[in-house]
């Protein structure tokens, strides 16, 4: 009989927690700047699309798989709701934001966030292997990299039915339907998503731990 009150107090911190929480929750904002006149003269189209050996699937109820030439499921998530619009590499959108579509093992952000040339007229040939998801779940993106493995998400400003913009200088959102008194078109140089696209590069290797026969593995 005392059995079940011990359980309730073992399930009681776990009720009040919520749960698991969601990545996409509690994320720092970004510092979105209204666009107050739009870029002059044509924008030239983003580079061609690549492709690969990673195979991503996007299912419409959003869960997302990653898997590569062997047949290995490199990554498997769920997204921050039902895709709505998608777009690949350097911002060349997809006719529907789900499918299976082929992506490289090898991406320039793949080497490393230093090989990238931050100050080029152009940046988005370095964003080559990115897929770029909106959903309806709300005012996130979300950023897979397949050749890492990696999902970044992006707090966007205010608004809804966003889309995206990637120009040669900066990633540009359009809020299709502001909120009251808000800008509706909004931007963010490249530059200042350097910290963010960091998280969507290799992750440091750990070294080996050294044992009483081997105390220094990694020498």
């Amino acid at each position: 009989m005392r059995l079940a009150p011990l359980g309730l107090m073992l399930c009681c911190p776990l009720l009040a927690q919520g749960g698991p929480r969601l990545p996409w929750r509690g994320l720092a904002p970004l510092a979105w700047q209204p666009v107050l006149h739009p870029p002059g003269g044509a924008v030239p189209p983003p580079p061609a699309p690549s492709t690969g050996s990673l195979r991503v699937r996007v299912t419409p109820e959003g869960t997302l798989r990653v898997v590569d030439a062997r047949g290995v499921i490199r990554l498997r998530a769920g997204l921050p709701g039902r895709p709505q619009r998608a777009w690949r590499d350097g911002g060349v959108p997809l006719e529907t934001p789900t499918g299976t579509w082929r992506f490289p093992a090898r991406t320039p952000l793949a080497q490393g966030i230093g090989t990238l040339q931050w100050c080029a007229a152009d940046f988005r040939p370095f964003l080559d292997g990115l897929l770029w998801i909106l959903c309806d779940g709300g005012a996130v993106l979300a950023v897979v990299h397949p050749a890492t493995g990696e999902i970044l998400y992006l707090p966007l400003p205010p608004g809804r039915s966003f889309t995206l913009r990637l120009l040669p200088d900066r990633l540009e959102v359009d809020a299709g339907r502001p909120e009251p008194g808000s800008a509706s078109r909004w931007f963010l140089p490249w530059i200042a998503l350097l910290p963010r696209l960091a998280d969507l590069g290799p992750r440091p290797r750990a070294l080996p731990r050294g044992t009483a026969l081997d105390p220094f593995p990694s020498q």
